[in-house]
């Protein structure tokens, strides 16, 4: 059944074929995913402004200091973070991504064995978890406001929720505010030289993120639907212009930070901060300029985007490992698996990016090199088969005691589905924050990231959508 599923997924790269029908029991679509999302949702979201979202779990390769003696936080549980956190989003925006899912599948009786919660009720949880984020309207000290808009998008366009508009027309602005016209790029990091990622070359230097190509299709959305303003569109165009020229190698693969002058716009040095060395290639910087640079082209119809796209994609899966699932760094001498950290966070964002990046190209009616949805699917398989954590169900959930059970020792070689992890709180194991050897206390390995979950979830509706689209053409 497992081979039937996948292969059903896909098409090849001519556009007049058609799919099969979508297996019940996908792994990406049983009741795991969402019985674990509702676990930690059942919790309850924090106040207003509060710390309490959910960031990555801790285990024995986290070097959180405040937690290392903390006898209470078990292994396999969220560290959470404050609600400006550049992560604080990713979670209720899992909520209204499988909210979305329901509607999705409203049409397909039976998909779910499970009873688990309807339609309304994660509706409302959804709404529970967004509602508290609405301090984020007034952020201007981060990049990653994009992110943090997620959930106030979804609201907008799922539930028609119009109040966050007026919230996305502001921060939108914000994020603009953090354009450097000297340098035509929007800054990721101020130039605090705190620790090594965020460690600036020159006085005038402006630190810019690969990851920051993600948070532009917040630009992009507010020019045309939020405030009208075109020159949030011509700020996002100038800073994936820069971004192309700089960020991705000749060969397609990519830095992770460049250092620009705010004053001429030239380009002191690009180095990496959470990837193995400066010349590496950092596998979810890598992700993230595939998710990136297809947005970019989804937005503008720039064929350049749709050439960047293919280019850093095609790169990325020429340097997967046999077993499909990319180390934390492309570039680790010698890897071995069930030694080496992976990066499950790394595949589910790549694989989103792949189906975006197969859509423009079906849209085109245009030929390809490979057929990157059949990629994709294949990037998902490979990555649930690694990482997914054992397997639960709604009724293993205790509503009263949600966090009853919680807790799971896992390490690097730590098989997936299996009792071992069924406790472990997000949805994959094996994710890699920042390995960097120089990163002292903010190293963190092998864990569960709650963006990688939320990518294999987005993932997964891309996939229906698509499914859904071609089923009526």
């Amino acid at each position: 059944m497992l081979l039937s599923l996948w292969t059903s997924l896909v098409l090849p790269c001519s556009i007049a074929a058609r799919p099969s029908r979508l297996e019940p029991d996908a792994p990406l679509y049983e009741e795991n995913i969402e019985a674990r999302i509702w676990r930690t949702a059942l919790r309850g979201a924090p106040a207003e402004g509060a710390n309490g979202w959910p960031m990555y779990t801790y285990g024995a390769h986290n070097n959180t200091p405040a937690l290392a003696d903390d006898p209470n936080h078990l292994p396999g549980t969220y560290v959470n973070t404050s609600a400006s956190g550049w992560t604080a989003g990713f979670f209720p925006d899992s909520l209204w991504q499988l909210y979305h899912r329901k509607e999705l599948s409203k049409t397909r009786p039976g998909r779910h064995r499970g009873h688990g919660p309807d339609l309304h009720a994660w509706l409302a949880m959804a709404q529970s978890w967004t509602d508290p984020l609405i301090t984020n309207r007034n952020l201007t000290n981060t990049h990653d406001i994009g992110f943090l808009a997620f959930p106030f998008e979804s609201a907008l366009e799922y539930n028609n929720e119009t109040k966050w508009q007026a919230v996305l027309a502001q921060m939108a602005g914000n994020l603009a505010s953090r354009f450097v016209a000297g340098a035509g790029v929007i800054r990721s990091w101020d130039n605090r030289n705190s620790s090594v990622s965020q460690n600036a070359s020159h006085a005038d230097s402006v630190l810019v993120i690969i990851d920051n190509m993600m948070n532009l299709p917040l630009l992009a959305r507010a020019a045309s639907r939020y405030s009208g303003n075109q020159t949030l569109l011509d700020i996002a165009i100038s800073h994936a212009d820069k971004s192309m020229a700089h960020h991705i190698r000749p060969d397609g693969s990519t830095y992770h930070v460049c250092d620009y002058s705010a004053t001429t716009g030239e380009v002191y040095l690009c180095r990496t901060a959470q990837g193995l060395a400066d010349n590496s290639t950092w596998a979810r910087g890598q992700a993230w300029a595939i998710h990136g640079f297809a947005e970019m082209y989804q937005i503008t119809g720039e064929r350049r985007y749709l050439d960047a796209t293919e280019l850093v994609a095609n790169w990325f899966l020429d340097h997967l490992p046999e077993d499909g699932v990319p180390f934390w760094d492309f570039s680790v001498p010698e890897p071995e698996a069930g030694v080496t950290p992976r990066d499950t966070s790394a595949a589910t964002i790549a694989a989103s990016g792949l189906l975006l990046l197969q859509d423009a190209i079906d849209e085109r009616q245009a030929n390809c090199e490979r057929d990157y949805r059949e990629s994709a699917v294949q990037l998902l398989r490979d990555t649930i088969n690694l990482g997914l954590a054992g397997s639960i169900s709604y009724s293993d959930i205790d509503e009263q005691n949600p966090e009853a059970g919680l807790g799971a020792a896992t390490d690097v070689s730590t098989p997936a589905n299996t009792n071992i992890s069924r406790g472990f709180e997000a949805i994959l194991m094996h994710a890699t924050a920042n390995n960097n050897p120089r990163a002292g206390d903010e190293r963190s390995y092998d864990h569960g990231l709650v963006y990688g979950d939320y990518y294999l979830i987005k993932a997964g509706n891309r996939l229906l959508e698509w499914y859904k689209k071609r089923r009526h053409e």
